[in-house]
């Protein structure tokens, strides 16, 4: 609305060829009322708290884990089920978003500018209103809500969906031309989360102490299957327990009265020939029923091998593939380099080695040589300086 001027008129006089003012005019602009104020402020709240819900929305669509949505199954199955479509696709409710958050700026900028320049004389008043305008929706309308969306998206997670569902349908006008002109584009494949992003979540969660360090570290291991090769985990072949293959059940008791190991390989005219594997239990099974005349090639069981630069992630799957718990491990040449078990994938996801009563291998001098890969290491020098 127009203010009331009150004008001043003042008439001139001619001396000569000059005019000489008797009377001038003044505009008076009354002062501002209070309907001016509340236009002004009117316009700020709606930009500032459009804005604000915007923003929370946005974090809380982004920050909102596939993990928590799963979760949410069980006691808001819809919800959830509209979760995991706005977190595989989330052009459309960030395009909502977006969309009021456009017009609530525009409206807010528009109705405080026009308002104040009714109310108030001068450029610089303006512009201080456009710059006070500007920080207040970068702080109360950005950042503080943003934060806020960030660290309790959690809780508003179901309170989002309904006032996001909602906006999409007031929205849908604006909304849907954009999707189709956005699905006319090419489709671009985009990862959910990257293994370097698993891998900074774990350790976030171990810190704030949201899981234990041991778990960390066994999701640390797993990511990590895929870059350890098998010969950083194998057993290699200086300490590795054989058997031969014209062996009998009594010549293998004879010389290993204590058999430590639940499967032994079975090898022909050296180590690089292997032949099979036995099972401790089938020698002692023979053993008990007095057929001490067998022969190892007659109780072998086919065994199963890998490349030594295979990963460890490749052993596990042909491990678990084939249901088997040992893998000779080959070099390009098809000799024995090695052997690998389920144990040592284990102690590689664990990041721990697993000790039990029968591991006593490599006692020399009073002591327990836990790790086998450290005793093959001290052997292997010791062969190396004879």
């Amino acid at each position: 609305m127009g203010k009331p001027h009150v004008y001043v008129i003042i008439a001139r006089r001619r001396v000569g060829d000059v005019q000489t003012p008797l009377f001038q005019i003044w505009e008076i602009r009354e002062a501002p009322n209070l309907s001016d104020y509340t236009l002004i402020v009117t316009y700020a709240l709606i930009a500032l708290g459009a804005s604000f819900l915007c923003s929370i929305l946005e974090a809380v669509l982004l920050s909102t884990s596939h993990g928590h949505i799963k979760s949410l199954s069980d006691t808001h199955e819809k919800i959830s089920a509209v979760w995991y479509n706005w977190k595989d696709d989330p052009e459309r409710p960030l395009t909502a978003i977006l969309t009021l958050n456009t017009i609530a700026h525009t409206v807010g900028a528009l109705g405080v500018g026009s308002e104040v320049e009714k109310a108030f004389e001068g450029e610089y008043v303006i512009a201080g209103s456009a710059a006070v305008l500007t920080i207040a929706i970068l702080l109360l309308s950005e950042i503080l809500p943003k934060t806020i969306g960030a660290l309790y998206w959690r809780r508003l997670t179901i309170p989002s969906y309904y006032a996001m569902h909602y906006l999409m349908v007031l929205l849908w006008v604006i909304v849907k031309p954009i999707e189709i002109t956005r699905s006319l584009l090419p489709a671009v494949e985009t990862e959910t989360v990257t293994r370097t992003e698993l891998s900074v979540l774990a350790d976030i969660a171990e810190e704030s102490d949201q899981i234990e360090e041991d778990e960390e570290t066994v999701i640390q291991n797993v990511l990590r299957l895929k870059e350890i090769s098998v010969s950083d985990v194998m057993t290699p072949r200086v300490v590795i327990t054989t058997v031969q293959a014209d062996e009998t059940v009594k010549d293998v008791l004879d010389r290993i009265p204590i058999m430590i190991y639940g499967r032994m390989p079975v090898t022909g005219e050296s180590i690089d020939d292997i032949k099979g594997m036995v099972l401790r239990s089938e020698i002692l099974r023979r053993a008990a029923v007095d057929e001490y005349s067998s022969i190892m090639s007659q109780m072998s069981r086919e065994i199963v091998s890998c490349k030594q630069d295979d990963s460890v992630d490749k052993a596990l799957d042909i491990l678990l593939e084939n249901k088997i718990q040992m893998l000779m491990v080959k070099d390009d040449f098809g000799g024995t380099v090695g052997l690998i078990t389920m144990e040592d994938v284990i102690e590689t996801l664990l990041g721990v080695e697993i000790v039990d009563e029968s591991d006593q291998e490599g006692i020399d001098d009073g002591v327990h040589h836990e790790d086998m890969r450290e005793l093959a290491k001290q052997r292997y020098e010791d062969s190396d300086s004879e």
